[in-house]
């Protein structure tokens, strides 16, 4: 099994550049399946792709395991990867280190096409695992990148990734403090309800919104949803099934059309005019299609001597 052995030799630029070319096959089958567990949830995602083959991903989500004594991963599971000719498993990795890199490089790419060319302040809202890979990632790929902000809830772990960093990275007292002003905003949290607020959005900004997997939760409230130009990673996985569209859909405060591209249009656009104030939200909802495509990659980095 590939694990988190493998961390060494995968990098951001290359993750968003797998993930790139693998919106340039065709669209993905896919099928999802969310049922509660114990003190949590079972997700299940599998994906076909013509040319890469297909693969399933299962993991549980229990979001008070890092709080347990000792700590525990909130996110733990398999993927297998199968071959398309054959149909035989040529691979199992492990889930957490999949999901990490798979969803941040999900945001980046996003980001490569809609977020600001000229971003210098970010804001980080979240302080687990995600929250950290997604603050390495942007300040890698964003190199004009100098006022960095991150709150979360327990003020003491976001003082422990700013201090695990090599920039200077401020700790905002609130939510709001880190998001006014910044240029490209990104949210990886398990919030069921609204952090970010429209109003707080300076024009021009992006805003990544990570987290809030399940259907009833959400990150950005309706004032964001219904002022910003939208953008999904896959249309198919997002629209019904996560709060962030679902629940502003189902209010008739937006509606589908309102979606202006997922990232096989951006991909095959290779790129977007946006305007000198407009905001941009994108929803990153994962998707087992981005694991296949993660999943090769991380085989390849493997056999590499």
């Amino acid at each position: 099994m590939l694990g988190p052995e493998l961390t060494d030799q995968l990098n951001w630029a290359d993750a968003v550049e797998v993930l790139r070319k693998g919106h340039r096959f065709p669209r993905a089958a896919i099928s999802d399946m969310l049922i509660p567990m114990a003190d949590g949830e079972l997700l299940t995602r599998s994906a076909a792709i013509p040319g890469l083959g297909a693969g399933t991903k299962s993991v549980t989500i229990r979001p008070d395991n890092p709080a347990l004594s000792p700590p525990a991963p909130s996110v733990q599971g398999l993927f297998t990867l199968f071959d398309e000719d054959l149909g035989h498993p040529v691979g199992l990795i492990d889930g957490a280190l999949l999901t990490f890199w798979k969803t941040v490089a999900d945001s980046l790419l996003g980001a490569s096409y809609l977020a600001p060319n000229d971003a210098k302040a970010l804001a980080v809202i979240g302080t687990g695992p995600i929250a950290r890979g997604l603050l390495e990632g942007y300040l890698t790929l964003f190199p004009k990148l100098k006022d960095i902000r991150i709150w979360g809830r327990t003020q003491e772990r976001a003082q422990a990734i700013a201090n695990e960093t090599t920039f200077t990275v401020a700790v905002c007292d609130s939510a709001e403090d880190a998001v006014r002003g910044a240029d490209i905003v990104t949210s990886a949290t398990a919030s069921s309800s609204p952090i970010i607020k429209g109003n707080w959005v300076k024009p021009g900004a992006h805003i990544d919104l990570v987290g809030a997997h399940g259907p009833n939760m959400r990150e950005g409230d309706d004032g964001l949803m219904s002022s910003a130009s939208l953008f999904v990673d896959s249309r198919e996985t997002v629209l019904e099934h996560i709060g962030e569209l679902r629940i502003p859909i189902a209010k008739h405060v937006i509606s589908p059309a309102d979606v202006r591209g997922d990232l096989y249009d951006l991909v095959t656009a290779d790129s977007h005019q946006r305007g000198e104030d407009e905001i941009t939200v994108f929803k990153n909802g994962g998707g087992a299609h981005l694991d296949l495509m993660m999943a090769w990659y991380c085989l390849e980095r493997a056999k590499k001597p």
